[in-house]
C-alpha cells in the first residue's frame, strides 16, 4: 500500500471518529419535557447551567446560562427542543473554555420545552 493511500485511510478514520464523537450534538431529546413555570440548575462533571421557563400567552420562554467548569478541552452545552418561533426545532448554547459563561434566551410556541445540559 502506498503512503498516500495509507494517509487517506488514516484521514477517513479520523473523520469517522470525529463524527462519532459529534453524534450527541444531533441526538434526539432524552430528558423530560419542562412545562412552565419552572426553574432548573443542573450540573455535571465539567459543566453547569441554570434556566427558567415561563409562559407568555401561547408561547414559552427559556432564559438561562451554561458554564464550562473544567479545563479538560471539552465544552458545556445546553440543548433545547421545541417549536421555536424562528422556525427551528433545536437550539444549543455552548460555553468553553473553563470559566466561560454563555447566556441564552429562546422563545417557542406552546407551553413546554425539552432541555438538557451535557459536556462534549
Amino acid at each position: 500500500m502506498s503512503i498516500p493511500t495509507k494517509l487517506a485511510g488514516v484521514a477517513a478514520a479520523a473523520l469517522t471518529a470525529g463524527l462519532l464523537v459529534a453524534a450527541p450534538a444531533s441526538a434526539e431529546p432524552t430528558g423530560p419535557a419542562a412545562t412552565c413555570p419552572g426553574g432548573f440548575h443542573p450540573s455535571t462533571s465539567g459543566g453547569e447551567a441554570a434556566w427558567t421557563i415561563e409562559c407568555v400567552g401561547s408561547r414559552v420562554v427559556i432564559d438561562g446560562w451554561v458554564r464550562d467548569t473544567d479545563a479538560d478541552g471539552k465544552c458545556a452545552y445546553v440543548k433545547a427542543f421545541a417549536p421555536f418561533t424562528d422556525g427551528a426545532t433545536r437550539k444549543e448554547a455552548k460555553a468553553c473554555p473553563k470559566g466561560t459563561t454563555t447566556k441564552f434566551t429562546w422563545e417557542a410556541n406552546g407551553t413546554e420545552i425539552r432541555a438538557y445540559l451535557y459536556v462534549a
